[in-house]
């Protein structure tokens, strides 16, 4: 085996035998190869063993439940085709490991469209975020909070800023998204937030997490966030911190081409659940609206 983890060697040295055995279990009754299972496996189970705290033992861990809930999870940035491969071959080694269970699965699309924090949870969120024990925290935890609700970064977008990507001027904050080279106003709200996050980091070092950091895997950020201190907050959770940029935008009637390129995008999925969140015009205003004269 050449399999190398995206997540810490001391997690995988927790579960390397329990996933080998399961994936030599699963390759002998299926036309799936062992190191294919385990290139899936491993950061499935280290997610249900680890970082949920469930015990490894296949009937747990294989069950379908925790295979659709791990499938569907809306804190990383997996496309549909990925999380349909996933399911399907977490579903194998479901059926060979627990055995027929009645389960109907919803699509694999999660529900990236849950409701936008309000106003008191991105205070509670700040909160949150200033409050933890130790600078590095303090760190890492504004970072993720002003760049996902502020310019509406995704979690793996976040992994890729260093501090020479982050400018100050006249007119505000500019965030430059090394994986696509958008570059992103970041909302005022969170201009505070990030500048006193970064004070410390030096131009050419990682903003989020170590600064001399060298795993980009999602893991990464979903288990800083997992281990911080926590209060009464809402859960912290990068998408629906982007859900909640997006949605401040089309309340505030950001030109639509300018927050698709802000945001990455070239089509809007879900625009329709989006829009649910944005208060409707009176009547004066919707007939003001669609009544402009705009010179072309």
């Amino acid at each position: 085996m050449t399999y190398r983890p995206t997540f810490s060697a001391d997690r995988w040295k927790l579960i390397d035998a329990f996933v080998l055995g399961a994936a030599r279990t699963t390759a002998a009754a299926t036309t799936q190869t062992v190191e294919r299972l385990v290139v899936i496996a491993a950061p499935f189970v280290d997610w249900v063993v680890n970082v949920n705290g469930y015990p490894a033992k296949r009937t747990v861990v294989f069950h379908p439940v925790m295979v659709r809930r791990y499938v569907t999870r809306d804190d990383v940035t997996w496309s549909d085709t990925t999380r349909r491969t996933y399911r399907s071959a977490l579903m194998r080694m479901s059926e060979v490991l627990v055995g027929e269970v009645a389960l109907t699965f919803a699509p694999t699309a999660p529900q990236n469209t849950a409701a936008p924090y309000d106003d008191l949870d991105l205070h509670l969120l700040e909160s949150w975020a200033r409050g933890q024990a130790t600078s590095a925290r303090r760190r890492s935890a504004g970072v993720v909070l002003a760049l996902c609700a502020g310019a509406g970064l995704k979690a793996n977008e976040v992994l890729q800023v260093r501090r020479n990507d982050i400018t100050v001027d006249a007119d505000g904050v500019l965030v430059q998204v090394a994986s696509n080279t958008r570059t992103v106003p970041l909302l005022a709200r969170f201009e505070q937030l990030l500048l006193d996050s970064i004070a410390d980091v030096e131009p050419d070092r990682w903003v989020f997490g170590s600064p001399k950091r060298t795993k980009h895997g999602i893991s990464t950020l979903t288990t800083f966030i997992y281990d911080t201190d926590r209060g009464n907050e809402p859960d912290p959770v990068t998408t629906r911190m982007r859900n909640t940029w997006l949605i401040t935008h089309l309340i505030a009637r950001t030109d639509m081409r300018a927050l698709m390129t802000a945001a990455g995008v070239t089509k809007f999925e879900h625009l329709d659940q989006l829009v649910a969140h944005v208060p409707a015009l009176d009547r004066a205003s919707y007939r003001s609206q669609l009544r402009a004269e705009v010179a072309r």
